[in-house]
């Protein structure tokens, strides 16, 4: 049994025989004569052709099963296949160099993909895996291949966003070398609720078809020939999920309570569309927890007031009337971005300490969340003058407009200890039980994420945060693992919680 490390891109886990797509690399070419590379070229631009015209299909396929934002990710790739430039650079393969028009097919589209990769812009840079998708498709119809797959796990360097949407109904999960969290295929994973893991490396790709792997969309790993009992595991928690999902899906219109009559408010861990989507198929009653940062990790510079909205808007306008709570960026520790390196800080510290990013990140937050019922919820708040500062910058940026609520992210021994003092500048709390047992009880974040919230110290930092909370007369959230851990969940309901926010995987899992 041997782990390789990657990013979760999707959440689930799953078991099953590797597929290992597109070995093609390294082979030889063999050069086009000058006088047949007139014809060569024309075979190519064809092929580009009919890869646009498959795309076209697919989109309408998908609006026709009303996934309109996947169609819409999709319909990218008809331009990609379309782009002048993409095209002249296949034709000076050929006609110059004389390569294979399937190989210039490739090398065109990684020459693209390569130059996206580069840019400054990480939503721009994350296109560079739709481009060679492309090309990898216009290269299959000129060798007649299909893309197609038989059941397993599917490992590729990677793959476009309509790679995965035609692949989804044979496939138990996905894992690449490349890729990253915000490309389109993940966004189309997440939204078929297909596990999946990114960033693996070069190790992935020593993975032999038909060896069993599993990946872990959770905890953001691949293991290789996994030993008996956890692929066990992992084929009940599969079965679990896919359960809990039918059960809530049925009885997403009920309310959330408990046996004795307790109402509990189930809110969604939810930063794209396709969470989004997935989580209220499922019931949930709003987001309680939106992750900025995630979006930013590639970025080289603080993101402008524009590009956050664009990423923004699309998920909050969704929430007309609904609750939306978005953290705001919770940088540092390890989701650090390329500018940052180096910074100690995590979270809040990061943002005070750049007030003009700051009053930008509230501004955009502030214009993306227009006509949903906004909540702003602060990172690893360590005392109630993170929390004052936060609103003084929040005023100036208001300029009289009305004010959002604003919480406090409580994650921390030194936070949950000043939990009075904290709720008194607050409108809602949100527990973060990952970080307060990994702090309190000395763990990692691999250990925190399964070590039980039910030790003591933690249980009695929690118990004092829901009574600070109700002293307050503020709603407690509690948005870490400990909001879906079907053991956990009774104690901590029991405290007095008043919402849990959860991923769009569990909600199901919620007593209603």
């Amino acid at each position: 049994m041997r782990a390789l490390p990657g990013v979760s891109a999707a959440p689930g886990i799953t078991v099953g025989r590797a597929v290992v797509l597109d070995r093609t690399r390294g082979h030889a070419s063999n050069l086009v004569r000058e006088a047949d590379r007139a014809g060569e070229a024309d075979r190519a631009r064809d092929a580009l052709r009919r890869a646009a015209s498959d795309l076209e299909t697919l989109a309408s396929q998908l609006r026709t099963d009303g996934r309109g934002d996947d169609a819409d990710i999709v319909e990218t790739g008809v331009l990609m296949a379309m782009d002048p430039e993409l095209i002249a650079r296949v034709d000076t393969l050929i006609l110059d160099s004389g390569i294979e028009a399937a190989d210039a097919l490739r090398e065109a589209a990684e020459q693209t993909a390569l130059e996206l990769s580069v840019l400054l812009d990480p939503m721009l840079a994350l296109r560079a895996d739709d481009v060679r998708s492309v090309g990898r498709r216009a290269a299959a119809h000129l060798k007649g291949d299909a893309l197609h797959v038989s059941e397993g796990v599917l490992i590729a360097d990677s793959l476009g966003p309509a790679d995965v949407a035609e692949l989804a109904p044979r496939v138990r999960g996905i894992a690449l070398a490349g890729g990253g969290v915000t490309a389109h295929a993940a966004i189309v994973a997440r939204s078929l609720g297909l596990p999946m893991v990114v960033g693996v490396g070069e190790g992935l790709l020593e993975i032999e078809d038909g060896e069993e792997v599993l990946v872990d969309g959770d905890r953001g790993v691949v293991v290789r020939q996994p030993d008996a009992e956890r692929a066990s595991l992992a084929r009940t928690d599969t079965e679990r999920r896919r359960s809990a999902r039918e059960i809530a899906i049925a009885r997403r219109l009920e309310p959330a309570r408990t046996k004795d009559g307790y109402r509990i408010r189930v809110l969604a861990n939810a930063s794209t569309v396709a969470e989004l989507e997935e989580a209220t198929r499922q019931g949930a009653e709003g987001v309680g927890l939106m992750r900025t940062e995630l979006l930013f990790l590639e970025a080289m510079e603080w993101p402008s007031h524009a590009e956050q909205v664009s990423v923004l808007r699309p998920v909050l306008s969704r929430l007309q009337g609904q609750t939306a709570t978005v953290r705001l960026f919770d940088f540092g520790g390890d989701k650090t971005p390329p500018f940052l390196r180096g910074i100690t800080a995590r979270g809040i510290a990061v943002m005070l300490n750049e007030p003009q990013a700051l009053k930008a990140h509230l501004s955009a937050v502030v214009d993306a969340g227009r006509g949903a019922d906004l909540r702003l919820l602060v990172p690893m708040v360590t005392s109630a003058a993170d929390i004052r500062s936060v609103r003084d910058t929040l005023t100036l940026v208001l300029e009289g407009r009305g004010a959002p609520m604003v919480g406090a992210m409580i994650e921390t021994p030194e936070a949950a200890e000043a939990a009075r003092e904290i709720a008194g500048q607050c409108d809602f709390l949100s527990i973060g039980t990952n970080d307060l047992t990994q702090l309190v009880l000395g763990l990692d974040r691999e250990q925190s994420r399964k070590a039980p919230v039910l030790d003591p110290r933690v249980l009695g930092l929690v118990a004092a945060t829901v009574q600070a909370g109700h002293d307050a007369r503020i709603p407690v959230d509690v948005c870490g693992e400990a909001a879906s851990d079907e053991n956990s969940l009774p104690i901590i309901i029991g405290l007095g919680t008043d919402e849990l926010s959860v991923a769009h995987r569990s909600s199901g899992g919620t007593e209603r």
